[in-house]
């Protein structure tokens, strides 16, 4: 069986396939968002998912360890390591203490930072083109902008599980900002001010559907901003 899924949350893809796993169906392959499964023992397998050093590689120290622990790897994809373990052979935990979790997580938070920068050139990339007459510049920037934003929700999302961390590490509460305003609203903004300045030279079939997405961008943000701040 082959399922198709988009996770830019390792956690949530994790606890997807420990569901697909009790309900009897183990992962064993991964392409470009394809997962693909076999029958086995309804729970059979616990999956982890670990972030690498390498571009779809480990080193043979890496293996060695996972093999130690009983562990198989399952599927390299960039810096992602899909593991799994049998069930029968006890819990499947790959960082146990709230310090090496803040490390694990603050690679994945890096790794978000750098491909929302290089989106973000290749955003402008495009809105150059798009603003030459080429309607595909445009196309392609909507699409970039989209995993921008999925990248951004992504990094602002990992560093409310590292704030979480570091207040278990320190048994002290973090304090809040309450002056919180989501990255939503400014990018939104931004993007409403720009078509503006030239929409001229934009139609109409490009530049409303882009002023819509703007406004859904503000939207969002602002209820992200509400909820913070409450």
């Amino acid at each position: 069986m082959i399922r198709f899924r988009l996770y830019f949350d390792k956690d949530k893809e994790t606890a997807w396939l420990n569901e697909m796993s009790g309900c009897g169906w183990a992962m064993n392959g991964f392409f470009a968002g394809f997962y693909r499964f076999e029958k086995c023992e309804p729970g059979e397998y616990t999956y982890q998912i670990d972030f690498g050093d390498e571009l779809y590689s480990v080193s043979d120290e890496y293996r060695g360890l996972m093999e130690d622990i009983g562990a198989e790897i399952v599927a390299l994809w960039g810096y992602w390591i899909i593991l799994r373990k049998p069930a029968a052979e006890g819990p499947f935990e790959l960082y146990t203490d709230p310090e090496s979790m803040i490390e694990h997580y603050t690679k994945i938070r890096r790794m978000f930072k750098a491909v929302t920068i290089l989106e973000l050139v290749g955003l402008f990339i495009e809105i150059g083109c798009g603003m030459d007459g080429n309607m595909f510049g445009w196309a392609f920037a909507v699409l970039i902008a989209a995993l921008v934003l999925v990248c951004i929700n992504a990094v602002i999302r990992t560093n409310e599980v590292i704030a979480e961390l570091e207040e278990q590490k320190s048994g002290i509460a973090a304090e809040k900002n309450g002056r919180y305003i989501s990255v939503l609203l400014p990018i939104g903004l931004l993007i409403n001010s720009g078509l503006i300045m030239i929409e001229e030279s934009v139609s109409s079939f490009i530049s409303y559907p882009l002023h819509f997405f703007a406004i859904i961008m503000m939207a969002v943000g602002l209820v992200q901003t509400m909820r913070k701040r409450k």
